[in-house]
């Protein structure tokens, strides 16, 4: 199945419909309390309701979901709001035949209550019936993204102007300057076939944000080189990887603007040929960069930051505060409805934070960083602000456990505990990996950051250290970060705001080492190994420079060599690509007219051509 149109035009013909959450019932009330919502019993009910019965911070253009029963055989649905009445609305089937969204015609009014009639047997609701409550909303800041600083501008602080061998420049792709990556180690270049204890083969998946120069997704290789590279105008692209979709592999990130922490986004998907196949959008919400996943069941995850108000008096909070709702959804990218939906307010206690309440004018108090589909189908969810790993019930939305932090289900051994993390992954041998970035939580603190491998015993409910990752200089990373097992026995940290990036072997010896110059001030969120086969659709680009021929072919990952031919089709030039750009000298008086460069791969097939042209063209 290849989607043939961007979910981006799905979803724009939904408009801004809505996510739900948990736990806000008003803005201001007397004695209030700890909002929270009852645990639904799995076995109760056939048909799943997201958002689930009792959530109290429900967006205004929420769809009603339902999940465990066909769209033919929903029968009716009634919504009506406290306050704006009777909700007419359209029918969603789910893509895979079982579940329907309703979809209001008009949003609900904000602190309302919308009770939802069904004829269904409706987890958590009596007889089909059951009621949500409307946020009220909070202040989300839009500030402008400030322009581009390009290299060769002095930054704004005064600084000594930054150096133009910080970036790449290609006399063939002129409008490429990608960052330079300095790579160094055992490793780094390409390893001869066969040697012993060579490098994963692969590439790394970098999203270059924040100082200056170009943003956008990149690929480079084991010597640093850009092998892919994509600039963007006003926003910036993270979490860059390699997934499935519909047993095919596909590039994505996340790509869009942020604002003091929030971002206003969406996920982006390319196929082999860096075609867009699909813009996924979140339903009621702008998706925030932390996290883009594509299931199996070709649906993703994405998740929102959300302030909703509501008194956080009984937290050590002002009355009339606002707390950030973390939102997740699943949305099915053949329709763009949403499957699946949890908040964190109400789901996870205000006092599970290390925050305090009065922490800013939104209470930034569970900060989710990382989604992953555990073994069960659940998700392990990562935050950072209560130093804990969450696993989360896709029937109910219910939490599992708690790993680690204030209310851990889990007794942690010696050198289990972790602070801050990100990237919580269920490891292919039953473990769960993240990236400890340390910092404080509570009365521990520890200023240096690590890989984690754990044996987690749900029987048991411990939780041992398998094996730690320090990096040999110490590496602290304050933010973000990734932590990635790969297959072989190798693993991938990305030290997000540093922004380095290390692979190591299973015992811990550094293999590569790669790192952007300090004076750009850029940053990655995460570092991936993927592997990638990129095939454009664009021809190679190729000028004439300097008494040679300049080529490249932007995330063309199959040329072993290059070839110039003249108007009669006579080999004048010919070499081994060598980085992105590769430079073939020309036969003394050659001038451009009539050359043509050919790319071959490794056997020598001809992969693509393209005329040469003159630098100044």
């Amino acid at each position: 199945m290849r989607i043939t149109r961007p979910v981006a035009v799905v979803a724009a013909g939904l408009a801004l419909l809505g996510g739900a959450g948990l736990g806000v019932a008003q803005l201001v009330r007397t004695d209030p309390p700890e909002p929270t919502i009852a645990a639904v019993d799995a076995s109760a009910g056939d048909v799943s309701a997201f958002p689930v019965p009792g959530t109290a911070t429900v967006h205004p253009r929420s769809q009603l979901s339902f999940r465990g029963v066909a769209a033919a055989d929903l029968g009716e649905v009634a919504v009506v709001g406290s306050e704006s009445g009777e909700h007419s609305g359209s029918r969603l089937p789910h893509s895979d035949g079982a579940g329907v969204s309703f979809v209001p015609d008009e949003p609900f009014a904000e602190g309302e209550e919308v009770r939802v009639t069904t004829a269904q047997d409706v987890r958590g609701a009596e007889d089909g019936d059951y009621t949500v409550r409307v946020a009220v909303l909070g202040d989300r800041p839009r500030l402008p993204v400030p322009p581009v600083q390009e290299v060769g501008e002095p930054p704004a602080d005064g600084e000594e102007t930054l150096a133009v061998e910080h970036v790449r420049q290609y006399a063939s792709a002129p409008g490429i300057n990608p960052p330079v990556v300095d790579v160094t180690g055992p490793k780094a270049g390409t390893a001869p076939a066969g040697e012993a204890n060579q490098a994963t083969p692969g590439l790394t998946a970098l999203g270059v944000k924040n100082g200056y120069g170009q943003k956008g997704p990149m690929l480079v290789d084991d010597a640093g080189e850009p092998v892919w590279f994509r600039p963007l105008t006003g926003v910036d692209a993270r979490d860059v990887t390699v997934q499935t979709l519909a047993g095919a592999p596909v590039l994505t990130w996340w790509e869009g603007r942020n604002a003091t922490g929030y971002g206003y986004g969406e996920a982006v998907v390319v196929d082999t040929a860096y075609e867009e196949v699909a813009r996924v959008r979140m339903v009621g919400y702008d998706a925030d960069p932390h996290e883009a996943l594509l299931t199996a069941d070709g649906t993703m995850l994405l998740l929102a930051y959300e302030p909703v108000r509501m008194d956080l008096s009984r937290a050590g909070g002002p009355t009339s505060g606002q707390v950030i709702d973390n939102i997740v959804q699943e949305i099915d990218l053949e329709t763009g409805a949403v499957l699946f939906e949890w908040h964190s307010v109400g789901a996870v206690g205000l006092a599970e934070s290390y925050l305090p309440a009065d922490d800013g004018p939104r209470f930034d108090y569970f900060h989710l960083n990382s989604i992953a589909v555990d073994d069960d189908s659940s998700l392990l969810l990562s935050a950072r602000h209560t130093c804990a790993v969450y696993d989360i019930d896709r029937v109910t939305g219910s939490v599992h456990w708690r790993l680690g932090g204030r209310e851990s289900d889990f007794a942690l051994g010696e050198g289990a505990g972790f602070l801050k993390q990100h990237d919580a992954r269920r490891g292919a041998d039953g473990s769960i990996t993240l990236f400890d970035n340390g910092g404080t939580c509570g009365p521990t603190t520890r200023e240096s950051s690590r890989g984690l491998v754990l044996d987690v015993d749900e029987s048991a409910m411990t939780a041992e250290l398998v094996r730690e990752y320090p990096h040999p200089e110490g590496l602290f990373a304050e933010s973000q970060g990734s932590f990635q097992q790969l297959p072989d026995g190798d693993v991938l940290l990305g030290w997000g705001s540093l922004p380095r990036f290390t692979l190591m072997s299973g015992d811990g010896a550094v293999r590569l080492d790669g790192a952007v110059p300090k004076d750009l001030q850029v940053t990655s969120y995460r570092a991936r190994r993927v592997e990638w086969t990129g095939r454009p659709r664009t021809d190679p680009a190729a000028v004439v420079a300097d008494g040679a021929v300049a080529v490249s072919w932007n995330g063309a990952t199959e040329v072993a060599a290059w070839r110039v031919r003249d108007a009669s089709g006579t080999e004048v030039a010919a070499g081994p690509r060598e980085g992105f750009e590769t430079r073939l000298p020309l036969p003394a008086g050659t001038g451009p007219d009539g050359l043509a460069v050919e790319a071959l791969d490794d056997s020598g097939a001809v992969l693509g051509r393209a005329a040469v042209g003159a630098a100044d063209d």
